[in-house]
């Protein structure tokens, strides 16, 4: 996958994000007023699905992208003392 079909898919993911909790609340609390019983809690039962399945993707996306890299050198670091001290 090419990195930047990654980072936009990444953005959309992550804007989906905060608009599935807010109409999740929505649907909870004014949904009844619009739909049938059966719908408005079909309804809330595919958000919150929606929303668990975003959520997964999301941080399959986001620890991809913390791991660890192959083309890292390792350098090992030594304590330099200075020969000339100011006065």
């Amino acid at each position: 996958m090419h990195k930047g079909n990654s980072i936009k898919s990444f953005i959309f993911f992550s804007r989906t994000g905060c608009l599935l909790p807010l109409l999740i609340i929505l649907n909870l609390f004014f949904g009844w007023m619009f739909f049938k019983p059966i719908i408005w809690l079909s309804m809330e039962g595919i958000l919150i699905l929606l929303f668990i399945i975003n959520s997964y993707i999301l941080t399959r996306r986001i620890s991809s992208f913390s791991g660890k890299r192959n083309n890292a050198i390792d350098i090992e670091g030594e304590v330099v003392e200075d020969k000339h001290k100011l006065k």
